[in-house]
């Protein structure tokens, strides 16, 4: 036996005393529960009475989701993570089991000085006087994965150094291992199975061992900055990768005022509305224009700089979307906000992953009437996230499920609606939202853009195009030397004219001379700008109508 699965059977049966212990819990809570109005019987009581003393089991009555999220705490890193993981599946849990996981641990003691210290110099190989100017032995800030230090390089310039807890790592693996060998089991059970035990577990391995490696924080850190470099008021720290590795990752101070410190927003004469209203645009920019966006926005990683610039902190949890899962959320949202709950319940159909037990025209009827109990109410009663998070907690009851980076979507949504309403009590966010979502919808059903991926394609029907000679030649010869034979079958059914094969060409050149035009009137270098393919020249809207009228007639010959 290797150490390895030496220390994971340690591993092993640490977490297996700990989940006995939490069971025997429960088990003498039932007991002192009394049933319904009825007060327990004499021997329910004396029965829990020893079982607590046999046990060595506290007396009285125990809450399901606060004895849950202690055990998770004493499970270890691992667990406090994929606690916060699961207080956002509200799809899955029920809501009194994720409000008490979302109070789990943000804050640890830290480790020493000594110890940041020595992971530092690990990292380099060099003493950390060498590394930084100065270097604070007290962290600003500390969790289950890391601690910040403020520090200044060589040359004087003020930085946040994140510093990895050290031996974090096997521990953290390990647990992932036995998870994984745990809902492998879970999988096998016919009533829990629908609810895709290993899918979320994978998920969750996938996105724990991605946050242990701190140089992907800092390449999310270089996209965001990327996506978000034409807008001036939205900041994100800049990376020095230089000072930065897997265990250690060095970016800009950046001073700031978080939003929730009112009195501080009160005194520097912050617009709160705009502030809100940037919030929200940047969440949707995020979600809907790039498919690349932060997971966890809320208070503590959100920085007010200035007056009216917003900055983005801690950008470890990311979610990201595919073109045809961010296409189906921005139609759900948009049909939503403009208050059409039919569509919209379609398109969030299209966001789930059904079963054999799926009932689909259930869950669309069950939160068109949600939406319909929405209208007319103000934030207080029944805000946009609140309405969108009770749709997707509709799934479950349904066996309808939502991916992780779905929920970490709808989870930004509502955090910055929550945020939002801090820095203006007034706000509604589908108002908000309205003329961003307006305005991105007009851009994607411009012609300008639905031409792109046929100019992206164009290479593809120009090689087609050179080789079909030869190709047509060399189908002509087998069929002579009579390798290849055609039977020829009269269809009797429709006596309908058929056009010759050669006007088949027609509408393809057509078309190829039309995009050839329109990309010819965009502007030099850059994308087909919607302004000026509205305004087309003569000869490529000449094309588009002779490849659309051809289109159009063979169809119907077709289908006579």
């Amino acid at each position: 036996m290797n150490l390895k699965t030496y220390a994971e059977i340690r591993r092993l049966l640490s977490v297996t005393s700990i989940l006995i212990q939490f069971a025997l819990d429960m088990i003498v809570s039932t007991l002192y529960r009394p049933r319904g109005l009825r007060r327990r019987s004499f021997a329910r009581r004396m029965l829990a009475i020893t079982a607590r003393l046999i046990l060595r089991r506290p007396a009285g009555i125990i809450r399901f989701p606060v004895r849950l999220r202690q055990t998770i705490e004493r499970l270890g890193p691992t667990y406090v993570k994929l606690g916060q993981i699961l207080s956002l599946r509200e799809d899955l849990l029920p809501r009194r089991i994720t409000y008490e996981l979302r109070n789990l641990q943000t804050k640890v003691p830290p480790i020493s000085y000594e110890e940041a210290k020595k992971v530092v110099e690990g990292e380099f190989n060099v003493p950390l006087r060498h590394i930084f100017k100065e270097f604070a032995p007290k962290p600003v800030g500390a969790a289950s994965l890391a601690q910040a230090h403020i520090a200044y390089l060589r040359n004087g310039q003020k930085v946040v150094v994140k510093v990895q807890r050290p031996g974090i790592i096997p521990i953290m693996t390990s647990d992932l291992r036995i998870m994984q060998r745990l809902a492998w089991v879970l999988q096998q059970i016919p009533y829990i199975q629908d609810f895709q035990p290993q899918k979320l577990i994978q998920e969750f391995s996938d996105y724990t061992m991605k946050e242990l490696d701190f140089t992907q924080e800092g390449k999310h850190a270089d996209i965001f900055r990327e996506n978000f470099k034409d807008d001036s008021d939205v900041i994100l720290p800049k990376i020095y990768w230089e000072y930065t590795t897997k265990k250690v990752l060095t970016l800009e101070f950046i001073e700031g005022v978080k939003p929730d410190d009112t009195e501080k927003l009160k005194k520097l004469g912050i617009n709160g509305p705009r502030v809100a209203a940037l919030g929200a645009r940047v969440v949707i920019k995020q979600l809907f224009v790039d498919g690349f966006f932060h997971g966890d926005p809320h208070p503590g990683n959100i920085f007010i700089v200035g007056t009216e610039k917003f900055c983005m902190i801690d950008l470890g949890m990311i979610g990201q979307f595919t073109q045809k899962t961010m296409n189906a959320m921005f139609l759900y949202y948009y049909y939503l906000i403009i208050r059409d709950y039919e569509t919209a319940s379609k398109y969030m159909v299209g966001l789930t992953e059904t079963t054999p037990h799926s009932d689909i025209a259930g869950f669309r009827a069950e939160i068109e009437e949600i939406g319909k109990r929405w209208i007319g109410a103000g934030f207080k009663n029944y805000s946009l996230g609140k309405l969108i998070l009770n749709s997707m907690n509709m799934g479950a009851r349904y066996k309808l499920y939502f991916n992780k980076d779905i929920m970490l979507a709808i989870k930004a949504i509502v955090t910055i609606e929550a945020v939002g309403y801090i820095l203006d009590p007034k706000m509604d966010l589908a108002r908000v939202s309205l003329p961003m979502m307006s305005e991105i919808f007009i851009g994607r059903i411009s012609p300008a853009r639905m031409a792109k991926p046929i100019l992206r394609a164009l290479p593809d029907y120009l090689d087609f195009i050179e080789q079909a000679p030869a190709t047509l030649l060399k189908t002509l010869g087998m069929v002579s030397s009579g390798k290849f034979q055609i039977e020829m079958v009269e269809k009797t059914v429709s006596k309908a004219p058929r056009e010759p094969v050669w006007k088949l060409w027609i509408p393809l050149v057509a078309l190829f001379l039309g995009i050839v035009a329109m990309s010819a009137d965009s502007p030099p270098g850059g994308d087909l700008a919607l302004g000026r393919s509205v305004h087309l020249p003569w000869a490529s809207a000449l094309s588009f109508a002779i490849a659309g009228w051809y289109s159009l007639r063979f169809w119907r010959m077709r289908k006579a």
